[in-house]
């Protein structure tokens, strides 16, 4: 199986965090492989590092001043961390969804033409094109196609996380990064969004945050456990689920503790 990210014993101190000491780093010397065109969902209690090793995937964290990494993540073999990595490519290749919707304040079309017309695409035919491409990975084609142009603030929560989906599956990216992407979501939109993600990854890598391990359990292929920044143990999500090898990460999945 290939992989698509390789991380190699990273570590992150936020701004503020005694660097270098590796102890109080917010994240401790974390390995795993993410492989291709799979769903890698990351599990723990809140506080354990989830999202800050996400955010690592397209150097979110390069935002705010002071923030340091050491070690390595291969993105095709090449090393995101360096710096002389190209920031604009890295996140063209891995896109990134949040936790609540977050759709411009601008129509339905605009909203999935918005990394389109930055990359320098202006032809009306290709940018219709791309545009209901995307919609139509996004599962929300048919719901708006004869609405491009209203305000894309009028859709529902959960059509808006399928619309910020479909903006960031128009510049094809190669990677998709979700922060818990049904948090603030009803059950029907959560069902929708669930049911996205297992059809999408016969197209793109994905890894996922979530608090939620039933649906870390329905639609992932490999789960990491962390627990207090570390990486406590990473498998196929059946053995993990099933039968894992620390008595840290059964604890945690069968509620003792979380």
């Amino acid at each position: 199986m290939e992989e698509k990210i390789k991380v190699n014993n990273l570590y992150f101190w936020y701004s503020g965090q005694p660097y270098p000491d590796k102890e109080k780093a917010a994240l401790k010397g974390i390995s795993l492989p993410v492989y291709e065109k799979k769903v890698t969902a990351l599990i723990g209690p809140s506080g354990c590092g989830k999202t800050t090793l996400l955010r690592s995937f397209n150097r979110m964290h390069d935002l705010y001043p002071g923030n340091k990494y050491e070690g390595q993540i291969l993105l095709d073999g090449e090393n995101i961390l360096s710096d002389d990595y190209d920031l604009i490519k890295l996140r063209t290749k891995v896109g990134m969804v949040f936790q609540k919707p977050t759709p411009f304040p601008m129509s339905i079309f605009d909203n999935v033409a918005y990394g389109l017309k930055l990359r320098g695409i202006k032809d009306k035919s290709e940018l219709e094109g791309r545009v209901e491409k995307a919609l139509k990975q996004a599962a929300l084609w048919e719901e708006v196609k004869d609405r491009l142009k209203d305000p894309a603030t009028g859709l529902s929560g959960g059509q808006q996380q399928r619309l910020v989906i479909a903006r960031a599956l128009a510049v094809e990216p190669e990677v998709l990064l979700f922060d818990e992407p049904t948090s603030a979501l009803d059950p029907i939109s959560t069902s929708k969004i669930e049911e996205l993600v297992v059809q999408l990854r016969d197209s793109v890598t994905i890894i996922i945050v979530t608090h939620n391990m039933q649906q870390a359990a329905r639609v992932s292929d490999y789960t990491a456990f962390m627990y207090l920044g570390k990486l406590v143990e990473f498998d196929k999500t059946d053995i993990i689920f099933t039968s894992p090898k620390e008595k840290l990460t059964e604890d945690y999945i069968t509620g003792k503790f979380g």
